[in-house]
């Protein structure tokens, strides 16, 4: 007898999670959440196995973009969460709003629904702040799912602090006030030395017998009807089948996997849907267009003082953090040293932020034939890129990877600005206090003039791993999916993830996608925000 839901989930990530819970609220609804990976690891739970997560084919789907023409055709990584929670169970746990510019502007799309002001609410719904906020702070939410702390106060990062203030910034904590400008200590997704993913909202759900979650189940494609999504066709346990859903597919896969997934399924460009031996059952030209992510790189020191991270890298010690961790949930291996960081702009006086910086306590990768035995890196991204990239099928097999090509540098304004930010972080962490802690800066192109930092750039450039876009969200027709997320010209499927973003926010992703899917999860339900 073939399955049946009232909702099928694809994709237990950031959004797959809230969806799941919110919409099993209802006793009368059967819902059903796939997830292509694992259920769990400890190395999730524990805030210092992002060292073993970032490189895991376990918990990882460990994603290559095609050769980057303007960055020296390098293969860039992008690594994406194959576990539930998704890529919330694997990334530097930065709980990060973005600015109320970032969501005013799809406002300015005609979608007024999607406004800083109207989301407000969900990011509060999201939220247990008591950690890191006033609990009379109207603005913060207290009793989410999500809890919310600060890391430990290191000297070295206060130092950064302090050396940012003295090339004007503000010292600014959190960075989910009335402004993004500053530096200061991060807020992060944990609490207690725990990581807090999407996957605590299924510790709600958890006993619910009308909540089914499915693990290690790979999604081969979407079962149409015409014009009508009726289910999934999935492979579990050596063979497949069909499950069918009553009221809605709600594809939460993220900005790979979703418009992989449609295309697969025969919604998308259809003359390349075509040349990929696939039926055509929508032609929707933009699903897989507009990928966007921060470019990203990193300074790399070595440290004057033996106050790093680095040394619990190596095998030896790093296996005795975790032991203590097991034995006493604590220690070393209950952060993960990245808990400073700083937003800013050429003008001093701008609420937008152009750069973002991650301070990391740790040295992964020295320079080739540098023996380091403490270090510590800063990443720079630049937060409103204009290059513009695309995923395309690389095969009928949903096995198979499709091909990621974001583009990266293609419009040479976003290597300018990229550039220009490496060049005032260079700037701000050889001013004092923070000089001190440098014994010597490893990376030196980076303080060179601007053909030298270019050229550095174009070979070392990456991604901070924020990709969005590509199932892009419009009031336009010619937009993948409608203000509610609804796929245009198939009924009964949404997309629900980063990849509905038409722009990228100024900052990191996962609270964003959250509070979205919070958002339509109400939408869904016909509720209000403070229903």
């Amino acid at each position: 007898m073939t399955k049946r839901y009232d909702y099928i989930i694809i994709g237990a990530g950031s959004a797959g999670c809230v969806l799941a819970s919110r919409l099993s609220e209802d006793p009368e609804v059967r819902v059903l959440l796939l997830e292509a990976g694992a259920a769990s690891s400890l190395f999730v739970q524990m805030p210092a196995g992002i060292r073993v997560l970032y490189k895991s084919s376990r918990y990882n789907w460990r994603f290559w973009t095609e050769p980057q023409e303007n960055l020296d055709n390098r293969k860039i990584y992008i690594p994406r969460g194959r576990v539930v929670g998704g890529s919330s169970s694997i990334n530097s746990m930065i709980a990060m709003r973005g600015g109320p510019h970032d969501y005013d502007a799809w406002a300015a799309m005609r979608m007024p629904q999607w406004s800083f002001q109207s989301l407000l609410p969900y990011f509060r719904k999201l939220e247990n702040a008591t950690l890191v906020s006033d609990s009379n702070d109207p603005s913060r939410g207290f009793s989410g799912p999500i809890r919310l702390s600060y890391g430990p106060r290191r000297e070295s990062m206060t130092a950064f602090i302090e050396s940012a203030r003295a090339a004007g910034l503000p010292e600014n904590h959190g960075f989910n006030g009335k402004s993004q400008i500053g530096a200061g200590f991060y807020e992060l997704t944990m609490a207690d030395g725990r990581r807090s993913g999407s996957f605590r909202y299924l510790d709600a759900a958890r006993g619910r017998p009308n909540l089914t979650v499915i693990p290690n189940c790979l999604v081969r494609n979407l079962v149409l009807e015409g014009k009508c999504a009726r289910g999934v066709s999935v492979a579990l346990r050596g063979r497949t089948e069909a499950i069918l859903a009553d009221r809605e597919v709600i594809l939460t896969a993220g900005s790979i996997g979703s418009p992989q997934l449609l295309m697969l399924s025969g919604i998308g460009p259809a003359d390349q849907l075509r040349s990929a031996g696939i039926k055509v059952c929508h032609d929707s030209p933009e699903v897989g267009e507009n990928l966007q992510d921060h470019l990203d790189c990193t300074i790399r020191f070595e440290a004057a003082h033996p106050t790093t991270l680095t040394p619990y890298l190596g095998l030896w010690r790093g296996a005795i953090a975790g032991m203590r961790y097991l034995m006493f949930g604590d220690g070393v291996a209950a952060s993960h040293g990245i808990e400073a960081g700083a937003f800013w702009a050429t003008d001093r006086k701008s609420d937008i932020p152009e750069w973002q910086a991650h301070f990391i306590l740790a040295l992964r990768n020295p320079p080739t034939g540098s023996h380091v035995s403490h270090g510590f890196a800063i990443r720079v991204c630049q937060l409103h890129p204009k290059s513009r990239g695309v995923v395309r099928l690389r095969s009928k097999d949903p096995r198979m990877a499709p091909i990621i090509d974001p583009r990266f540098a293609s419009e040479y304004s976003d290597l300018v600005s990229l550039r220009n930010g490496i060049s005032e972080m260079c700037d701000i962490v050889m001013k004092p206090p923070f000089r001190d802690h440098i014994k010597r800066p490893l990376d030196k192109e980076a303080f060179g003039d601007q053909k030298t930092l270019e050229r550095w750039l174009r070979a070392y450039a990456e991604t901070v791993y924020h990709p969005v876009g590509t199932c892009r969200m419009g009031a336009d027709r010619s937009s993948v999916v409608d203000p509610e997320m609804k796929v245009r010209g198939i009924d009964g499927l949404r997309v629900v993830d980063g990849s509905v973003m038409p722009s990228l926010i100024g900052g990191n992703t996962n609270l964003p996608i959250m509070a979205m899917a919070e958002r339509v999860a109400d939408i869904i339900r016909g509720k209000t925000a403070n229903a």
